[in-house]
């Protein structure tokens, strides 16, 4: 390999989006909020939306980035935003958006958007299906399926639909074939999906969920699309307020790409086909999954600074015990010294040396005169020898 002109080691570009990659995620640990404008925004089949965000400073852009909502996050984004503004999410609105850094090593930085605060309001609802839509309105109903809350982890589907139509085996080939290996638990609920029998059918279908509530998460009415003449049995009040009512979170996959049914409108959520339904159950497992893997780096990060934090305490703690130990040892040592001097003070040898003497009588130290016979011999021992002595007489000290 030729070595740079600077001498230092080249590096591969996948090397170098990955040290991006980890400053990044470093830098950005969590989600911010930005404030750019939408220069433009479109969704695909899955749901998924995808922007592109621009900065301008007189006409000119400063900054531009490329950001997606992924379409479990898209509905409720959009239709908190479309509620407050009147406005889809198109070019040319300046929005404020919280949002994750994300650095891929082949397609580069991009921005998953989380969350959006509307700052305009503007325009207003769109009126669809207006008699049976007022109906359902004073009744409580358009919104009642909305507020269940949609699990984090849907994967007991509970299917509507007929086993010959395609919409149903487009669902179930794309659920079964995920990318990510995810697993889903589907039971169909066999219905008629067009025809004036359809509603009846899908309603007596939601009743027989509705009484196995505990084994599921979410209902998915599946069909493969149609005409409008096909897909009128959708707008139907009896069918809508049941979906409405239904104590599960409902989700459609008709199939159809331009006005909405009924059925859509007071469902917990519309997506487009039965492919795009099945793409946004696979997103909801993998948008959990993303969480817990960032709740993973964020718990690592903790546990390294508290790792850290912990060793500079340990080596703190040590350095006062040396140092405590030093000062013990230290003490101890003076303290033995003065023993020693005391210990080498009392030595005989030593008090022999300043002019004491010892008396031995018998073999034994004379300690009193009461020991001292008359007439006996007794040695005493000095600094350089001894002498032998005879007592003669003795004396008792009085007193």
């Amino acid at each position: 390999m030729t070595e740079p002109l600077t001498g230092q080691r080249a590096i591969t570009l996948s090397e170098l989006n990955n040290r991006i990659k980890s400053a990044l995620n470093y830098f950005f640990p969590g989600a911010c909020w930005v404030i750019a404008e939408i220069a433009d925004s479109r969704c695909d089949q899955k749901g998924h939306c995808y922007l592109t965000l621009i900065e301008k400073a007189d006409d000119r852009t400063v900054a531009q980035a490329k950001a997606n909502i992924w379409s479990y996050e898209y509905r409720k984004l959009v239709q908190k935003f479309e509620k407050s503004t009147g406005e889809s999410l198109k070019a040319g609105l300046k929005v404020l958006f919280l949002a994750a850094v994300n650095f891929h090593e082949v397609y580069g930085l991009s921005l998953n958007i989380r969350d959006i605060d509307p700052i305009y309001t503007m325009g207003e609802m769109a009126r669809k299906r207006k008699e049976v839509l007022e109906r359902l309105q004073k009744e409580g109903l358009m919104d009642r399926n909305k507020g269940l809350k949609l699990p984090l982890v849907p994967q007991r589907v509970a299917i509507i639909s007929s086993a010959g139509a395609a919409g149903y085996g487009d669902f179930m080939n794309h659920i079964s074939n995920n990318a990510f290996g995810y697993r889903f638990r589907c039971t169909l609920f066999q219905a008629i999906m067009q025809g004036p029998t359809a509603g009846e059918s899908v309603i007596s279908a939601l009743r027989e969920v509705q009484a196995q509530r505990d084994l599921f998460d979410v209902v998915i009415i599946i069909r493969g699309g149609g005409s409008q003449v096909d897909l009128q049995c959708f707008d139907g009040y009896d069918i809508a307020a049941s979906v409405a009512a239904c104590v599960l979170p409902v989700l459609t996959g008709i199939g159809h790409e331009r006005d909405d049914t009924v059925v859509d409108m007071v469902a917990h959520t519309r997506l487009k086909t039965p492919t795009a339904a099945a793409e946004f159950l696979i997103s909801g497992l993998r948008a959990f999954e993303e969480r817990i893997l960032e709740a993973q780096r964020k718990l690592v990060r903790y546990c390294e600074r508290a790792l850290r934090n912990e060793r500079h305490s340990l080596d703190s703690l040590l350095q006062r015990l040396q140092q405590a130990a030093i000062n013990v040892l230290q003490r101890e040592d003076s303290k033995l010294t003065i023993f020693e001097k005391t210990i080498r003070h009392l030595d005989p040898a030593g008090l022999l040396k300043r002019g004491y003497s010892i008396t031995f009588a018998n073999g034994k130290v004379l300690r009193s005169i009461a020991g001292a016979e008359v007439g006996s011999v007794v040695i005493t021992q000095l600094s350089d020898g001894t002498v032998q002595s005879k007592i003669e007489v003795k004396r008792v000290k009085n007193g």
